[in-house]
């Protein structure tokens, strides 16, 4: 017996260190590297043994084109000119040269770099000094009043003319103390809608840059006509969106929309535009639905090809043919419009504008059927349906003829084109949290 138990006592001694050195030799080769890194952290300062280098990925900067005419990409820094990128166009940049220069722009000289920057997959070379880290900014901002209406429980909604895009931009950008600006109580956030009182009103007219004395011009854009009011005769209040608030613990005032109640004084569902100022910057009479004939493909200005396309959304259009094409014609401009199918689906749309005097090419773009924008239905002649998605004509006194109502937005919001390429896009701040 006692032979018996030292037998077994000497098979468990050789069992545990034969685990000892299976374990020892079966380290893993991502435990090797690890050892194998921290190993070489350790030598001193005077090893002559190189340290291994550890890769650390790189960041890259992006500026944004403000020259309004758009900005010369060449093959090299003051080398030849191979194209132009619009302005607003947002650029990555991945080569600072170190070659300065300085350009005179009608009677101001700008001083930069030529860097080199991202063009699909090529690098390109484009003076810095017409780079910026903001983009230019349309000088006209336009809402959408959503009108009086009764929800499903008959409780009454006035119309409201929702301004959060432009508060919450302005109240809390990055600068500023976020809870310095908050202008709603610990009482006012038990509320679903709140009527601002003086103080509050003050500030949110502040932060909206507006004044008593301004305006609000509605455009109505099916019966071409626009309604006006004075700021001074509106009250302004603050309503829980209808998402709710975003803890269920407690409301903040981020969870409110902030803007006008307009009353009954709308209540058709037809699309409007507002803009908030002195005057009014809305024509009647000049922006026309887009109705849109049938035409054979060959007539079809240009075919297809994926070069405007980025490089990133190029698989996007792979197997993507050309479906049917589509004109509009208004003003000594003719639009055409063509699907771009996989199989029976229609994916995307190619818009381009032509003037049929010069026949130059104004304005070419790709609309894409993505997670976050979709088609708008065209409508066509002599169509039962009536769907007046997209417009164009000359919308504002002072600027060149606009375009929009192609895509439609999940996420994020509309814009409207000017056809002219040194104005930036026109946006519609919609508010469209989620």
């Amino acid at each position: 017996m006692k032979i018996s138990l030292q037998l077994f006592l000497l098979s468990i001694i050789i069992l545990i260190f034969s685990c000892k050195e299976n374990i020892k030799n079966s380290v893993t080769p991502k435990t090797e590297r690890q050892v194998e890194i921290q190993t070489s952290t350790e030598l001193p300062k005077d090893s002559v043994v190189s340290k291994k280098s550890i890769e650390t990925p790189k960041y890259y900067e992006h500026k944004y084109v403000v020259a309004r005419s758009g900005l010369n990409y060449r093959d090299s820094p003051k080398g030849n000119v191979l194209g132009k990128f619009p302005l607003n166009t947002s650029l990555k940049i991945l080569e600072k040269t170190t070659i300065t220069d300085q350009i005179k722009d009608k009677e101001k000289t700008f001083k930069g770099e030529w860097v080199g920057v991202e063009k699909n997959s090529d690098t390109v070379y484009v003076f810095d000094g017409f780079l910026s880290n903001s983009y230019i900014e349309s000088d006209i901002k336009l809402y959408n009043v959503i009108p009086y209406y009764k929800d499903n429980d008959s409780k009454e909604r006035t119309a409201f003319l929702n301004l959060s895009e432009t508060y919450f931009e302005n109240a809390y950008n990055e600068g500023s103390d976020r809870n310095k600006n908050l202008i709603l109580t610990k009482s006012d956030l038990s509320k679903d809608t709140i009527r601002l009182n003086q103080n509050q009103r003050r500030e949110l007219l502040s932060q909206l840059k507006l004044s008593e004395s301004d305006r609000i011009f509605v455009y109505m854009m099916a019966n071409d006509s626009i309604i006006n009011f004075s700021i001074k005769d509106l009250p302004a209040i603050a309503c829980m969106n209808i998402y709710g608030a975003y803890s269920d613990y407690q409301n903040q005032e981020g969870d409110y929309e902030f803007g006008f109640d307009l009353g009954r004084s709308i209540t058709n569902w037809e699309e409007n535009l507002v803009f908030m100022g002195k005057e009014n910057p809305f024509h009647t009479g000049k922006l026309k639905p887009m109705i849109w004939s049938k035409i054979d493909s060959q007539d079809f200005p240009k075919k297809f090809d994926d070069s405007i396309i980025d490089d990133r959304r190029k698989w996007w259009f792979k197997g993507i043919k050309a479906g049917q094409s589509y004109k509009f014609s208004l003003n000594n401009l003719d639009y055409y419009v063509q699907d771009l199918k996989k199989g029976e689906s229609v994916e995307h749309r190619y818009l381009i504008v032509i003037d049929s005097n010069t026949k130059k090419v104004l304005h070419e773009k790709v609309f894409i059927d993505a997670e976050s924008t979709y088609l708008i239905p065209l409508q066509i002649e002599n169509s039962e349906e009536k769907y007046y998605g997209q417009w164009a004509g000359q919308l504002f006194k002072n600027k060149a003829t606009v375009i929009f109502g192609f895509l439609g937005y999940t996420f994020g919001c509309p814009s409207i084109t000017v056809l002219d390429e040194t104005e930036p896009n026109i946006p519609i701040l919609c508010d469209n949290r989620h």
